[in-house]
């Protein structure tokens, strides 16, 4: 694919930073603008761009490495230089429509041994994050591990049993929220549309159709006085306070973005040690976590995103910017 806005265009120097990603990224940008102006070397690419615009050649050397390279007909890079990896948010391989289905799905499946094999099998590389880590972090597996790690967790039930809502939302006070497990986006009718928080009503604690696949039901923190957002990049922590109005984005801000401010917010030494130790234990060195903030001052922890976007907060942009490419510049933690 053709260099991107911030990709670097040295030919003399090899890439050593490889960033994995979809075309129009504009978060990845802002790193990759500042990459560049720092004189660090890079290549960027997209699971989609494998195989129809890049190749991947890779020879198993008697030492136990694999050298070789990857790359399109423009840039890309030898496996013995690469020192980090970006895995952000990348789009599914892309293969011919003249291939059947079943063809693509094995395809699929022979590209994704190979090319995040040979990769995450490369000795002294740094990941940010190991798709295998971001696969992982699960709603169960995080709110499991932050528990653990001594952060407080609303009430959680995950069920396909009507009759196990109604006991619940008693113990809960009567106050339910249900989310989605995986991404907030689907499709239906050819139209994108967003499954957002919301509120159970006591009418719909045995709804049958609770029965069809497994439901998250949270306690609701109704006595919610603001919110953080908390970007972490290896060991160090953004965190800035969420404010919506009374309205749609009170119970899920991502309803309505534009009408959130937001403020410089200092984080409990209990809470910073507990998301210290949650991220050590979900093996993670890049995640955005939600947490709720209660009249009382409790810290909940919400949400773990391994992907989660950061560039859209004014007050953190440029330090976590730097901060990510500083950590991908020099590879190591």
């Amino acid at each position: 694919m053709a260099p991107s806005p911030g990709q670097s265009t040295r030919g003399t120097k090899t890439p050593r930073v490889l960033v994995i990603t979809y075309a129009l990224d504009p978060t990845a940008d802002y790193v990759l603008r500042e990459l560049t102006d720092r004189g660090v070397p890079f290549w960027r690419t997209d699971l989609a761009d494998f195989p129809g615009r890049s190749t991947l050649t890779a020879e198993l050397r008697t030492e136990g490495r694999w050298g070789g390279r990857m790359g399109d007909e423009l840039r890309g890079m030898d496996l013995s230089e690469v020192r980090s990896v970006w895995w952000r948010k990348p789009t599914p391989y892309s293969f011919p429509d003249t291939m059947s289905e079943p063809e693509r799905r094995f395809a699929a499946s022979q590209a994704k041994g190979a090319v995040p094999g040979v990769l995450s099998s490369l000795p002294g590389v740094l990941w940010v994050n190991r798709p295998e880590r971001n696969a992982d972090c699960t709603k169960p597996v995080q709110l499991a591990v932050a528990a653990r790690a001594g952060l407080r967790v609303p009430e959680t039930l995950i069920t396909n049993d009507p009759a196990a809502v109604a006991p619940f939302a008693a113990r809960c006070g009567g106050h339910i929220v249900t989310k989605v497990f995986g991404s907030i986006v689907h499709t239906e009718g050819g139209k994108r549309g967003q499954l957002y928080t919301r509120r159970v009503p006591p009418d719909q604690y045995n709804n049958p159709r609770i029965g069809l696949t497994a439901h998250l039901f949270q306690r609701e923190i109704t006595a919610k006085a603001y919110e953080i957002r908390v970007t972490a990049v290896a060991g160090k922590l953004f965190p800035v306070a969420v404010h919506a109005p009374d309205g749609p984005a009170r119970l899920d801000w991502r309803r309505d973005s534009s009408s959130l401010t937001h403020t410089p917010v200092d984080l409990p030494h209990d809470v910073i040690h507990g998301i210290h130790t949650m991220l050590g234990g979900l093996g993670l060195v890049y995640a955005a976590l939600d947490l709720i903030v209660d009249s009382d001052g409790t810290h909940y922890l919400i949400d773990v995103n391994p992907g989660g976007q950061w560039a859209w907060i004014d007050l953190t942009r440029e330090s976590i910017t730097h901060a990510l490419a500083d950590l991908l510049e020099k590879g190591t933690l």
